[in-house]
């Protein structure tokens, strides 16, 4: 391999960033026709799979009744025939046009110029659409980026350069800070890293007032399990465990151009979990920036421990609905398989608003209990601790540990998406970009 064959993974992300601030990356979405079209049809005269090439004109099936996540799958699998120079006509149900203009986006090959032209009444669900894609390719490079490239520092500084240009107000804290404004979860974690924790604010339309809605996102940019270490084989692919922070930094970059009318606060907690010299051991007992005493049984439970802190402090502001995003357990995925998020709230209203979105997304979500029978597992007489001491409800029992620092007065959701965050091995780039467009509808019909 030659210098000019390496890959420029950091140019890569730069230019995803900047695709989605400013709509203009290399793919066109535009109202108009040609003779090249791509038709979504409920079948195909073959009645069968892949798509069919009838002259000028790609049939792909849809079957009876689609919706938005096979509508999407099926756009992806037909985006891959398109090649650099291509403009086509797209014809699709009304309804399904944002998620087809999405899958088509997502499933053209890297760099490839192309024209997407769509009837003038359906060109702003395209655009939509357009936009899902340009997010969730984002949200990809971020999560597949190797954790010696995202460091926290590093992640810090893309926070830093997308809030000043997506018109954000951003707050870094570094690892000085972090300690000395009482961010002790956070702190812990980050503190066996020689590129230490970091804690990033950022604000979409503060001059609005309070932010209406909160999101956080788990931030571990390397997962080691710290002083409890991991096996080799489950440390290959913990570049992931950043999946939740930067799939929300990805969304809060398209606000403005998604048009969102509703002032909004992310909270992003960043560290590398690693067993150095300052790392915490197991038995150690930290406090938690709302004054919660947290006792870290198990330094591989670290995901929860920091989302403590940045929880608390989104909280503070009394948003209407406060979400997180983490690739916080292993048992929602055995629960769930590959390809679903479990959603964990206690507040019904807070659930059916976040559900409601995945669903118009084409996210697979589904809710699992919020059932406080199993909080005597995380709590202990001065506070909580980490590890339930319990092999099985984990899932649960890690979102009723959250839930310890987040005040009842504020509806509260938790989306644990260890499953669908990455497919495939740890050599790839599997990110997958899951929870962004759940992310872009919630804040957008909100």
């Amino acid at each position: 391999m030659t210098s000019t064959d390496k890959r420029d993974r950091t140019a890569e992300i730069a230019a995803a960033a900047d695709a989605v601030v400013s709509g203009t990356g290399p793919v066109t979405v535009d109202a108009g026709r040609t003779d090249r079209r791509i038709d979504f049809v409920p079948s195909v005269p073959s009645g069968g799979w892949p798509p069919e090439v009838h002259g000028q004109t790609l049939l792909v099936e849809l079957g009876a009744s689609p919706t938005p996540e096979p509508a999407r799958r099926a756009a992806i699998t037909a985006g891959a025939r398109l090649r650099d120079g291509d403009a086509v006509t797209v014809s699709a149900p009304p309804e399904l046009t944002g998620p087809i203009i999405d899958g088509l986006i997502t499933g053209t090959p890297p760099g490839a110029a192309v024209t997407l032209l769509v009837d003038a009444p359906q060109l702003p669900a395209a655009l939509r659409g357009q936009l899902a894609a340009d997010v969730a390719r984002l949200a990809r490079l971020l999560v597949s980026a190797p954790a010696n490239l995202l460091t926290p520092s590093a992640a810090a500084g893309w926070a830093a350069r997308i809030a000043d240009n997506a018109g954000l107000t951003c707050t870094v804290l570094g690892p000085d800070e972090v300690r000395a404004q009482g961010f002790g979860a956070l702190a812990a974690i980050g503190g066996g890293s020689p590129d230490g924790p970091y804690l990033v604010t950022l604000d979409h339309l503060p001059e609005a007032g309070a932010p209406e809605i909160a999101l956080v996102g788990k931030g571990i940019t390397f997962d080691s399990g710290g002083l409890s270490l991991k096996s080799p084989a489950a440390m290959q692919s913990m570049r992931l465990d950043v999946a939740g922070a930067v799939t929300v930094l990805a969304v809060m970059a398209a606000l403005r151009r998604a048009g969102c009318s509703i002032p909004v606060r992310a909270v992003l907690p960043f560290a590398e979990n690693l067993p150095g010299p300052g790392a915490v051991r197991p038995g150690d007992v930290v406090t938690a920036w709302n004054g919660t005493e947290i006792q870290i049984l198990d330094t591989d439970f670290e995901g929860r421990v920091i989302l403590a802190d940045a929880l608390a402090l989104a909280a503070d502001s009394t948003p209407r609905l406060l979400v997180d995003l983490a690739t916080l357990t292993y048992q929602a995925e055995i629960a769930l398989g590959p390809e679903i998020a479990a959603v964990l709230a206690r507040d019904d209203d807070a659930a059916t608003e976040f559900l409601a979105a995945g669903a118009r997304a084409g996210e697979p979500l589904w809710r699992l209990p919020y059932d406080e029978r199993y909080l005597h597992q995380v709590k202990t007489p001065s506070g909580v601790r980490n590890h339930p001491l319990h092999d099985s409800g984990r899932a649960i029992t890690a979102a009723l540990f959250l839930g310890e620092f987040v005040p009842r007065t504020v509806p509260w959701a938790h989306c644990d998406m260890t499953g669908p965050a990455w497919s495939g091995n740890a050599s790839i780039d599997g990110a997958t970009g899951f929870g962004a467009r759940t992310l872009l509808e919630l804040l957008t019909r909100a």
